[in-house]
């Protein structure tokens, strides 16, 4: 696997009604079956995440739930290219970290060519 990309694009910005909007760091990797972005987005519950591929974008959304402490709302777009597979994107969320896995379109993926004796 390639070395990550780091994007610590945590922009924020403080709505009227108290709500902290972040934009969360993520590394991407890049092998030969796809791409993997993890991110950061600590204290978003299941139920409070957002993923949605729209052609060529990628969404993701998430707010906290936290009683204790301003609601944090997280944001990213990511533009994907023609090369993705959209049935083959998968999301986890385990403490605080998604991960999404995207697949390279077959078109795309390497591939050995067989080669035969004449």
């Amino acid at each position: 696997m390639n070395e990550p990309t780091r994007e610590n694009a945590s922009l924020e910005k403080t709505r009227a009604n108290g709500t902290r909007r972040l934009a969360p760091p993520v590394d991407i990797f890049e092998n030969t079956e796809g791409f993997v972005i993890v991110a950061d987005l600590p204290g978003v519950e299941p139920e409070g995440l957002t993923v949605e591929y729209n052609p060529p974008e990628l969404h993701v959304s998430g707010r906290t739930s936290s009683s204790v402490a301003a609601p944090v709302t997280y944001e990213r777009r990511f533009e994907l290219g023609s090369g993705i597979d959209p049935g083959a994107i998968g999301a986890e969320l385990k403490d605080g970290v998604l991960r999404i896995e995207l697949k390279k379109s077959e078109k795309l993926r390497p591939r050995r060519i067989e080669v035969r004796a004449s």
